[in-house]
């Protein structure tokens, strides 16, 4: 099977993430994955913790509390680390 690169553009390891995000046998566990990166991608491109928005709350959210951001951090840094020890 012959494909066309649209993007020649990528570095390798984006490459590698298509590759291996193609490479999960399961369909759901697919599913699951890009729903995850969705809002992992959402989080990193609409950065909290950035001090008093204009409305004088937090992020610009008056529900929103700083713990929050600072505790997906962390997840982000454990999972990290446990990725790291597999």
């Amino acid at each position: 099977m012959s494909q066309t690169i649209d993007h020649p553009e990528l570095s390798a390891a984006e490459w590698k993430l298509i590759q291996d995000l193609r490479a999960l046998p399961d369909p759901a566990l697919q599913a699951r994955l890009h729903a995850s990166m969705d809002h992992l991608l959402f989080f990193f491109t609409n950065p909290k913790c950035q001090g008093m928005g204009v409305e004088g709350f937090p992020c610009g959210e008056p529900r929103a509390a700083c713990d929050e951001c600072h505790q997906l951090w962390d997840l982000l840094d454990r999972i990290g680390d446990r990725a790291k020890q597999a």
